[in-house]
């Protein structure tokens, strides 16, 4: 079951090893942060300079004194060996003052974000050296006014930053700006790097220090009091490249983006709106603003730069060649370089190589001539991901669950800026209900516009009549379509030949309003499409139709060779938004259907289609099936009764054949079974078992649905000898045998398959199977891990995504009844989470998260585990009762883990699969010690379950 890790988490090898060098970086900054709080307190006290990173972390040097800082960030208590090798330099440094090899009196000072453990706290009152201070946060005041009390995390360590910084009189610059510019600085002179090359700070140049970061900023727009990071928003420095294009829409937040950076970047930096500069007069605008900026102060030799006559290019020459003899960097940061002629702004560039160039513009054919020009592909900003969503919509007093918030990512971009104008606007118009006011948007029926289409109608205006059809026809797809489907659609739907439909896909992307995606896929950008759906709207209902049904027939074929759920989604949408009922009733019966996460979008339909008496009954039948069958799998008893009941009366006013009478049979037995009612039951199952059709595959089917009802029931005995009679039935039909299986992923298993035409039914029906089998078995006391690893490769084979995601989650709560935390983890990482992103089954992801962030405080990581709580608790407003329940449950849990401790992870071995046990006459063959372990860990077996 190999599945791709996508970037977030980044992809590793080795999960622990990321953690790992997540606390050396985090070490790293609690550090810098505290040097930083160190200088913004040097003018109160008796320090002249600071010194970082010599032979010390932190050095603090006065007219007559020396204090030495050893800086330490421990997940767990400080103990002894963390800081017997400091003790030991300690030791040294004290016998060269004492020499006179340095001058001066030497203090000492361990600052720690852990309290000492035991041994250690019972060190410090006997055998501790008189003139070494150990601080820990709540622990001694300490003794010297230069030494601060440490802060417990990196969070609390910038907090203190900031409160100090909030007491400087420079109101141009808020705190946190010049606490980020300032760790930016330390750090920089840790590593030695020009101008820091002494790693020192004299306390007399902080002044000119800070006002040095205020003129840095002074021209950026102030980014937003609280900025939200974008997905995988670029740096504003690049170590590979000194040119950057950096693309958005109007509301993308480019300059917001840039102001933030600005305040976390080391070095000279410079900020022009370029917008409304003639092409012409830019070179000599911008270079007499730089040489201004950089070179009037006393020694500056402005006036050598500014000589009579001297072009721009010229003094932009001369200003790149001043920064290279100096040793200086500039990053120079240009506004709205979409509107100046991409000729120009290249030419520009070509003549200030030392300098770092970022530009920010809107797609469009300037931002695809400039990328041509310069040989740079444009950075897109990529918007805000469902969580910094949540938390917008939480602190706007929005409600929206994970699902929502993807919604309106979709809807908009995920631009920020029109994302807080949607919930502004759901707040005031829908009482906050998000989900409200994105169905009223995507059925175009609100009455309020939003700032997303008053600022990108211009932009679509202005696009030619015959694009802006071409773009309105194509905006019905929400997934990218290959260069073929599009040449199709467009055709059919326009009316055009091939060269001009061809015309038309070349002039597109150089709107701005399409992307290009690899294998030269394209899709409309979603910010736009809530336009150029607008503009197909304006043409009637009946040519909306005719344009979905032409894109239906098109997805629909393309699917039979190029499958993925986001087409089979975005069909079933076709399918519904169009009336095509019988299409969608079939499907709605379908199993595989309700895996695909889709259903609230289809739901309306089918009870539209359930309710309507004007329909055939043994279509409405089908849809009342197709819901009872959801409201089963989802425990909605309420509905399930009524449905039913409306079932029946259609099977029986309308005398429907055996079949119908059957599926209803059965979910009424299972609903029953949840109920508890034994007796009722065993009737419904003698009344069946005689109209069961004799075939061996709706024997199947009956059986299992027997087992389950015996389940529900507490009849566990009969439940697991009926699918031990089972499983070897389907392995049977699909060519396999459970060794097989063993140790093979889903991609391998595939080639071994008997080749049905019920194929995927048998390994969906397997994998049911092996499920339920192992939910008996734990039932009853005993363990059944392999059952479920096998379930979770068929529902793979099948293409079962949310019972795949169901059962894992079920594995990862077996690993932990065994202790095995680490083995928990690894499954959640490695197959669950990238198959939750990559499908994108917005229902499964907060409780899959909220278990991960469970399994994380088992594993001892409660950092991790109380930030991804953190992440999910703006959901809760948005949530179900149900769903609200279980997040504040795992959230209880972590605390509770946090507060007393997580039992010892060790890795169990867990027992022979039950098809080994049942075929014992065949024998289990002999695993040697070097070959890979047949639980299918891929680890040697010696290092697995031979241990």
């Amino acid at each position: 079951m190999s599945m791709p890790r996508e970037d977030d988490p980044p992809q590793v090898l080795d999960p622990r090893q990321l953690v790992r060098i997540q606390s050396v970086h985090k070490g790293f900054l609690y550090q810098h942060l505290y040097a930083a709080a160190c200088l913004l307190q040097c003018g109160n006290n008796w320090v002249q300079r600071l010194v970082v990173e010599a032979d010390e972390d932190i050095e603090l040097h006065g007219q007559d004194r020396i204090t030495y800082i050893q800086v330490k960030t421990r997940a767990a208590a400080l103990s002894f060996g963390d800081i017997e090798e400091t003790l030991l330099r300690f030791e040294q440094i004290r016998l060269a003052h004492e020499s006179a090899a340095r001058a001066g009196q030497a203090n000492f000072a361990i600052v720690s974000n852990a309290p000492p453990n035991g041994p250690l706290a019972k060190r410090l009152t006997n055998d501790w050296p008189v003139d070494v201070e150990l601080l820990w946060p709540g622990g001694p005041v300490p003794g010297d006014p230069a030494i601060l009390e440490p802060p417990y995390d990196v969070a609390n360590a910038f907090t203190a930053c900031r409160d100090r910084a909030a007491v400087l009189s420079f109101s141009m610059l808020v705190p946190e700006t010049l606490v980020w510019k300032l760790a930016g600085q330390v750090m920089l002179a840790a590593s030695g790097s020009p101008p820091r090359t002494a790693h020192s700070f004299a306390v007399a140049e902080l002044p000119e220090l800070f006002e040095q970061l205020v003129v840095q900023l002074q021209d950026f727009p102030a980014p937003p009091p609280v900025y939200r990071p974008q997905s995988d928003e670029p740096s504003l420095q690049s170590a590979d490249r000194r040119l950057q294009i950096v693309a958005g829409y109007s509301g993308a937040g480019k300059t917001a983006w840039a102001g933030a950076a600005a305040a976390q970047t080391v070095g000279q930096i410079a900020y022009f709106d370029i917008g409304d500069t003639p092409g012409p007069a830019l070179a000599t605008g911008l270079a007499r603003e730089l040489a201004a900026r950089l070179f009037s102060q006393p020694g500056g030799r402005l006036g050598e730069l500014l000589l009579p006559g001297v072009s721009g290019y010229d003094l932009l020459q001369a200003i790149d060649r001043r920064l290279e003899a100096d040793g200086e960097n500039l990053t120079l940061v240009l506004d709205n370089g979409h509107r100046l002629p991409p000729s120009d702004l290249h030419a520009l560039i070509q003549r200030i190589p030392q300098i770092d160039v970022v530009i920010l513009c809107q797609p469009g054919a300037a931002m695809r001539e400039l990328e041509v020009l310069t040989g740079i592909d444009a950075e897109l900003l990529r918007g805000w991901d469902p969580d910094t969503i949540a938390v917008e919509a939480d602190g706007r007093q929005c409600r929206a669950d994970f699902a929502t918030c993807s919604r309106l990512a979709g809807i908009t971009g995920a631009l920020p800026f029109y994302i807080q104008n949607a919930l502004g606007i759901a707040r005031a118009e829908y009482g906050g209900d998000v989900a409200a006011f994105c169905a009223e948007i995507e059925a175009q029926t609100h009455i309020v516009e939003t700032a997303q289409e008053i600022i990108l109608a211009r932009t679509f205006n202005a696009i030619d009549p015959s694009l802006q059809d071409a773009l309105a026809a194509l905006s019905i797809a929400d997934v990218p379509l290959t260069s073929d489907e599009a040449r199709a659609l467009l055709a059919g739907a326009l009316g055009i030949q091939g060269p001009i439909v061809a015309r038309h896909l070349r002039a597109l992307p150089a709107t701005g309003a399409m992307e290009v995606f690899g294998g030269g896929r394209i899709k409309v950008h979603d910010a736009m499409r809530l336009i150029a759906l607008a503009h197909l709207s304006s043409a009637g209902d009946e040519r909306q139709t005719e344009v979905r049904r032409l894109l239906a027939a098109i997805i629909a074929a393309s699917i039979q060779t190029d499958w993925s759920l986001a087409k089979l989604s975005l069909l079933i949408r076709l399918f519904g938004q169009t009336g095509q009922s019988d299409v969608l009733v079939e499907f709605a019966t379908d199993e595989l259907f309700h895996e695909m996460g889709v259903w609230p979008e289809i739901e309306p339909f089918l009870e539209f289609i359930a309710d309507d008496a004007e329909r055939p009954p043994a279509e409405r039948c089908k849809a009342l099936d197709g819901l009872v069958f959801n409201d089963l799998r989802s425990d909605n008893a309420a509905q399930v009764i009524d449905r039913l009941a409306r079932m029946e009366a259609l099977i029986t006013e309308h005398d429907l054949d055996d079949e119908r009478w059957l599926s209803w049979a059965m979910k009424r037995m299972l609903a029953l079974s949840k109920d508890g009612n034994s007796s009722a039951v065993r009737a419904a199952i003698n009344e069946m078992r005689p109209r069961v059709p004799a075939r061996a595959d709706y024997s199947r089917v009956f059986r299992y649905n027997v087992a389950h009802a015996y389940f529900q029931l507490g009849d566990y005995a009969l439940a697991e000898a009926e699918t031990e009679r089972l499983i070897p039935e389907y392995y049977d039909l699909l060519g396999l045998s459970p060794e097989q299986v063993m140790g093979r992923n889903a991609d391998a298993l595939r080639p071994l398959l008997a080749k049905t035409s019920t194929q995927t039914d048998d390994l969906k029906h397997l994998a049911d199977t092996l499920d339920l089998h192992a939910q008996v078995v734990i039932a009853q006391g005993n363990l059944a891990p392999f059952a479920r690893i096998h379930a979770l490769k068929f529902y793979d084979l099948a293409r079962a995504p949310d019972s795949m995601i169901r059962v894992g989650q079920d594995l990862v709560d077996e690993f932990c009844m065994r202790q095995d935390f680490e083995g928990a983890r690894e499954l959640i990482e490695t197959n669950l989470l990238p198959i939750i992103r990559n499908l994108k089954l917005a229902g499964r992801v907060v409780p899959l998260r909220s278990q991960y962030a469970v399994v994380l405080a088992y594993c001892g990581d409660f950092t991790g585990a109380d930030a991804e709580m953190a992440r999910l608790s703006p959901y809760l407003a948005g949530m179900d009762e149900r769903g609200r329940g279980e997040l504040l449950n795992q959230k209880q849990l972590v605390a509770q883990l946090k507060r007393f401790g997580s039992p010892p992870s060790r890795r169990a071995t867990p027992p022979l699969p039950f098809s080994f046990e049942r075929r014992a006459s065949v024998g289990v063959p002999k695993v040697g010690r070097n070959e890979p372990c047949p639980c299918g860990s891929t680890r040697k077996f010696k290092k697995c379950h031979g241990a």
